[in-house]
C-alpha cells in the first residue's frame, strides 16, 4: 500500500476511530507497543531496554577458549543495534551503545589477540558514527574521557589506533 492511499484512509477516520486504530495496533503489534513504551517511557524504562541491548551485544563477542576464540557476530551485532535505532527516541541515546560496541570489539581483539578486518570494520564504523552524534549533539564533554579510551585501548592494532585519532582529532580540535 502506497503512503498517499494509507493518508487517504485516515484523513477519512474520525478521531474515535483512530483511537481504536491505535489500540488495536497496539494490542496487535509488538513493534507499536515498543515505540509507545520507548515515546511514553520514563527515563528508567529506556535505560533498562539499552542495558538489554548492552548485554546482548555484549554476548555476540563472548567466547569461551582462549585457544581457538569464536569469531565475534559481527552480523548479529549490527543487527542488535539497528533494532535499538529504530526504536530509540532520542538521536544521542544512540552514543552510548556505539561507543559500547566499539569498546567490546577492542576488548576482544585485545584479549584474544583476534584481528579481522569485519571486525576493524565494526570498531570503526560504530565509533566514528558516535563521534558524530557527539559533534551533532553538542555533547563533547559528557564522552571526551570515554572517547580518549577507546583510542588508547586500541593501540596495539595501529591502523585502528591512527583512524580512531584522526576521527577524534576532526571532532574535538574545533
Amino acid at each position: 500500500m502506497r503512503k498517499s492511499v494509507f493518508q487517504k484512509h485516515l484523513d477519512q477516520l474520525d478521531e474515535e476511530s483512530l483511537r481504536e486504530e491505535l489500540k488495536t495496533l497496539y494490542g496487535k503489534i509488538d513493534a507499536v507497543r515498543k515505540h509507545y513504551a520507548m515515546e511514553l517511557g520514563s527515563q528508567k524504562d529506556r535505560k533498562r531496554h539499552f542495558e538489554k541491548a548492552k548485554k546482548e551485544i555484549q554476548a555476540k563477542y563472548a567466547t569461551k577458549s582462549y585457544r581457538r576464540p569464536r569469531r565475534p557476530r559481527i552480523q548479529k551485532i549490527y543487527k542488535i543495534i539497528s533494532d535499538v535505532r529504530k526504536t530509540s527516541v532520542f538521536e544521542f541515546e544512540m552514543i552510548d551503545i556505539y561507543l559500547f560496541n566499539a569498546e567490546e570489539g577492542i576488548n576482544f581483539m585485545n584479549r584474544y589477540r583476534y584481528y579481522s578486518a569485519p571486525l576493524f570494520n565494526s570498531i570503526s564504523k560504530t565509533f566514528v558514527k558516535a563521534l558524530e552524534l557527539i559533534q551533532s549533539n553538542m555533547m563533547h564533554d559528557e564522552y571526551k574521557a570515554r572517547v580518549e579510551k577507546i583510542r588508547d585501548d586500541s593501540i596495539r592494532d595501529r591502523e585502528l589506533f591512527n583512524l580512531l585519532k584522526t576521527e577524534i582529532d576532526k571532532v574535538y580540535s574545533e
